[in-house]
């Protein structure tokens, strides 16, 4: 079966961290998706505009919200990364095919959940947080956001703004290399989880980061904190 194609309009588009973009576009008509699903874009090299290729990246809104919301840590070079930061602005029209992914919550069996996230990693944990409390889901979740210095941060007021507001909900922001003023959390989100969370074998667990920090985690989750493998999830983008 065909994956559907949709074009559509970026809507906003911005610079929030170091080398992280956000953008947002209109909701086409009859698209819709699960927490946790990416979609692929059709990127033009920013040399030659006839030259496309497909590049995936998760939906960071939640199914409930009105626009479909993106970030982005540029790569240098890269294709997508040149798009995003040297020619995407704000009223331009966006082609894209999904929704794609199985990064979606698990159904019953998952009482505590436990969020791991590098950068754009938290792009489908946002998603994920977002809707189930849109869904009145009360279960204990608790996001690590880890990146490694202070111009790397985005998103943390937002984040911080949801949690204040949904007392089953708490945010732990860290870096990995952070200067020496810096006065939060430090280390990866693995390491920081095992500071704050009490009971990890409990959780079911989610993480989303590059394919080192995936590994590492979902280690540590099986051999350490002991959850079985069918409570541990993930996904990697490189």
């Amino acid at each position: 079966m065909p994956i559907p194609t949709y074009s559509t309009r970026c809507t906003g588009h911005r610079q929030i961290a170091h080398d992280v973009y956000e953008f947002t576009l209109a909701k086409p008509d009859g698209f819709s998706f699960q927490a946790g699903q990416f979609v692929m874009f059709q990127v033009p090299l920013i040399d030659n505009s006839s030259d496309v290729q497909g590049r995936a990246f998760s939906i960071a809104s939640a199914p409930s919200e009105s626009q479909l919301l993106f970030v982005a840590k540029i790569k240098q070079g890269g294709r997508a990364g040149r798009w995003i930061s040297e020619m995407l602005k704000e009223g331009d029209d966006v082609t894209f095919q999904g929704p794609l992914g199985n990064f979606t919550l698990a159904g019953q069996g998952e009482e505590k959940l436990l969020f791991l996230a590098t950068c754009s990693g938290i792009a489908p944990l946002r998603s994920h947080l977002v809707e189930t409390l849109h869904q009145g889901d009360a279960r204990p979740m608790d996001l690590m956001f880890c990146v490694r210095k202070e111009e790397d941060l985005f998103w943390t007021k937002e984040l911080a703004a949801i949690a204040k507001g949904h007392p089953n909900v708490h945010i732990h922001v860290s870096l990995s290399q952070p200067s020496s003023s810096w006065k939060g959390r430090t280390g990866h989100v693995q390491d920081v989880a095992e500071q704050v969370i009490n009971d990890l074998p409990e959780r079911s667990v989610y993480v989303c980061g590059g394919p080192e920090m995936v590994k590492a985690a979902k280690e540590k989750a099986l051999s350490e904190w002991n959850i079985p493998k069918e409570r541990v999830h993930s996904e990697d983008y490189v």
